[in-house]
């Protein structure tokens, strides 16, 4: 096994361009305020939900696949449909080019058994895989499909190099005993695959997005869209839905998670419509629901800055100190989201509205020429903070000076003071509390592995709360289907015509996210290519 790459300054850069050891996540924010907003703003409205009756056409196309959405599962279900010898494959989606999904974004992604695995020294096999992961999810997840899914990573690598995505491997940040994730050394991968997919012979039809599904005697037989004025019906043999979720549904967002509110971090297109025009069409929705959660930092709805640039502050919420709930309790053992955010430790926080970030303005000073990190001693139990967290926090005046602005970051004198000020009526005792478990180096409460037991009161002029929301890149979660990606009815029947692949194929996917960096990407991927081989057999049977 190979060691975690050499730390290196974690920049938004860096991020970006898949730099950064073990990084994964998806780019854009709804520009959304308040710690419990009312609703949307003009940068993040709701879409349309569709629900409207069948409209007339006023045009016909035809199809024998029609891929909704142009995300990894749907590009890679054109690509396995297209090699396949399907005569037409149509993307129809309501992205308005080739990089606007979240797709194009994704800075990594998971597999195994791969040439530069290989090349690093790791021996973790498929098999290995499968079984960590359907432990994980404790059986509840279709098994023969999530089999499948996990078979097909060592070849998603392929496909990106024969589409001139150029893959590197990075570091085991979590600690989860193997290097799995490959990240993209380059931007843009959704131009390369629009363009080594048209020269397959896929078409995409863009900025139209699909409102229903079109059926005919209990079987799927194309989708309406709505192009500008256009109302568009395709005909096809079968029609694969694939569309990103529904993060950007604030609507949805709160009627699974009682009223929560979640930060997006992804598409704005991810308005859920996949998953409704299927349960119109007859399927049934699975049980399990989740989300891939911010795994860089905290973030917070107030701030003004973009996700990837985000303020340094925002790193707070993720360095294991005293985090509280609105009523100032703690709620959850913060070395979870200090080295695990996307898995037990961001779903920690869905069960908050907001929460806080505690600190002393002594240890909050310290940031400005040395690392939180190495400041309480560069823990070895703490691997994501050395490719993360391993700088001082930048242009440290002007952006706490930001975060106050901005109503997020709260200075008080005492503690009972910053209790007042921000309403975290049981702050004080809560510190008390916490302050002994330090001085005893043992917490009592939540049992936090004792590294991470840093004071709170230490005699400083002054004292900090940041808030923050629950942030995410995506959710997973949707319609039931079969080890084929079919679709299935209230009776377990498929629906014939009728698949569903990546994050909105509720079969798939297990909460919280599993414990294996990439995987919503690999797994959407994969299940794309089992969908549009189920697909062309079908095509071709008809």
């Amino acid at each position: 096994m190979n060691p975690i790459e050499e730390p290196i300054a974690f920049s938004r850069r860096n991020f970006l361009a898949g730099a950064a050891a073990g990084l994964f996540g998806l780019a854009g924010a709804a520009a959304l305020g308040g710690c419990t907003p009312s609703g949307t703003t003009e940068d993040a409205p709701l879409a349309d939900t569709g629900e409207a009756a069948l409209k007339e056409p006023t045009d016909t196309r035809e199809a024998d696949i029609v891929i909704v959405g142009s995300g990894a599962a749907g590009c890679f279900a054109a690509y396995e449909a297209a090699k396949a010898g399907v005569g037409k494959v149509l993307v129809v989606t309501k992205s308005g080019n080739a990089t606007d999904s979240n797709f194009n974004e994704i800075t990594g992604t998971s597999s195994v058994e791969t040439k530069l695995l290989k090349e690093a020294g790791e021996t973790f096999t498929v098999d290995q895989m499968y079984e960590h992961m359907m432990n994980y999810a404790h059986w509840t997840v279709n098994a023969r499909l999530l089999r499948q899914c996990v078979s097909l990573l060592p070849s998603n690598i392929d496909i990106f190099d024969e589409m001139g995505v150029e893959t590197m491997v990075l570091g085991d940040r979590y600690n989860f005993g193997f290097l799995n994730v490959h990240g993209f050394t380059g931007k843009n991968k959704g131009e390369n695959f629009e363009a080594g997919l048209t020269a397959l012979g896929v078409e995409f039809l863009y900025d139209a997005p699909v409102t229903h599904i079109l059926t005919e005697d209990g079987k799927a037989v194309g989708v309406q869209c709505e192009c500008g004025r256009d109302v568009i019906n395709v005909n096809a043999k079968a029609v694969l839905v694939c569309t990103g979720g529904y993060l950007a549904n604030e609507e949805k967002v709160r009627e699974e998670y009682g009223g929560t509110f979640v930060v997006n971090m992804g598409s704005l297109k991810n308005t859920g419509d996949g998953e409704r025009i299927v349960l119109e069409a007859g399927g049934v929705p699975e049980r399990i629901r989740g989300m891939g959660m911010n795994d860089i930092y905290g973030m917070n709805a107030k701030s003004t800055i973009s996700v990837f640039e985000a303020n340094p502050f925002m790193q707070l919420a993720f360095y294991g100190g005293l985090l509280t709930d609105p009523k100032g309790n703690r709620f959850m053992n913060e070395y979870m989201l200090a080295q695990e955010p996307m898995n037990g430790g961001g779903e920690a926080t869905l069960h908050e509205k907001c929460y806080y970030a505690i600190f002393s303005e002594n240890t909050v000073n310290a940031m400005k020429d040395s690392p939180y990190y190495q400041n309480i001693g560069s823990p070895a139990v703490w691997t994501s903070a050395a490719t993360m967290f391993n700088a001082p926090l930048a242009d440290f005046d002007a952006n706490l000076a930001k975060a106050q602005e901005e109503g997020w970051c709260f200075k008080a004198g005492s503690i009972e003071e910053l209790a007042e000020l921000t309403g975290l009526a049981d702050l004080p005792q809560t510190v008390k509390d916490y302050d002994e478990c330090v001085a005893a180096g043992k917490d009592s409460l939540f049992l936090k592995t004792p590294e991470f037991l840093q004071p709170i009161e230490d005699d400083s002029a002054a004292y900090y709360a940041f808030e923050y929301n629950p942030s995410a890149f995506n959710t997973f979660g949707g319609p039931r289907t079969d080890e084929q990606c079919r679709v299935l009815n209230v009776d377990s029947d498929p629906i014939p015509g009728l698949y569903m692949a990546g994050v909105e194929n509720g079969s798939l996917f297990c909460s919280p996210y599993y414990a294996v960096g990439g995987s919503c990407s690999g797994l959407s991927i994969a299940s794309g290519r089992v969908a549009a081989r189920a697909m062309a057999e079908y095509v071709q049977q008809a």
